[in-house]
This record gives C-alpha cells, sequence and structure tokens, in this order.
C-alpha cells in the first residue's frame, strides 16, 4: 500500500514538473518572440505612419524607405468607427520611385467620432498594411 502510494506521489511530481517546465518554456518563448520579432523584407527598409487629432483637424502623415531603388506607393485611408466597423472616408495615394516617399495630409473631421487610418506601403513587389491610431 505505502509502495503504491509512493509510485503516484512520484509519478504525479514527474507529470506536475513536466508540465510547469512546458508552461514556462512556452510563456518565454512568447514573450521573447513578441519583443524580438522584427519583419524583414528584401526591398522595404523602413515605414512608419501617425495619425494625429487636434481640435477638428486630422493630420496623417506617413513615410517609406527602401532597401534599393525601386518604385515606391503609399497610400493613406482615414477610416471613421461606424457601428463597430471601421469604414474609410477618405483616401490620399502618392507614388514615387527612387529609395524614400513620405506624404501629409489634413483633413476635417468630426470631433466626436472615432477614426484610425489605415496606410498601404508599397515598394517593388511588396506590400505592407500598417495602422495608426490617434
Amino acid at each position: 500500500m505505502k509502495t503504491t502510494k509512493a509510485v503516484i506521489c512520484i509519478v504525479m511530481a514527474l507529470i506536475m514538473c513536466f508540465i510547469g517546465c512546458v508552461t514556462v518554456g512556452a510563456q518565454e518563448t512568447s514573450k521573447e518572440t513578441v519583443e524580438n520579432y522584427t519583419p524583414r523584407y528584401a526591398v522595404i527598409a523602413s515605414k512608419s505612419c501617425s495619425l494625429t487629432i487636434s481640435g477638428l483637424n486630422a493630420t496623417m502623415k506617413a513615410s517609406l524607405r527602401s532597401q534599393v531603388s525601386a518604385s515606391l506607393k503609399i497610400t493613406m485611408e482615414l477610416q471613421k468607427l461606424k457601428s463597430d466597423v471601421y469604414k474609410t472616408i477618405e483616401t490620399y495615394t502618392d507614388t514615387g520611385s527612387g529609395y524614400s516617399l513620405s506624404m501629409e495630409e489634413t483633413r476635417l473631421i468630426n470631433a466626436f467620432a472615432t477614426y484610425r487610418l489605415k496606410v498601404t506601403f508599397t515598394a517593388g513587389s511588396e506590400t505592407v498594411v500598417s495602422y495608426a491610431y490617434p
């Protein structure tokens, strides 16, 4: 009887240790992956976008840099939250070629509404979508 209890206790302890190690390992890997993850692209070197709301004005900015000379395109979509869904209310596009492209637009808005900026960056054949919130 004592031997059976001892074996059960040892097995349970080993199972708990194994589960603890797997859980801790998964948490550390997940945390490391999130903190150290930086997407790498063949053409896009960097991208940024911002949405600033001041009073009745929304200022939208976006910039794109490429690692090699390429055709560049930035499409900014100002989106307004309606019925729990963001809908595009204005679209701005700029194109160019070379190593960098940036744009800035300002628009009058409803100060009581919720907005975000959706930006589509294209450099050569690479396309990336980013969002900015005020």
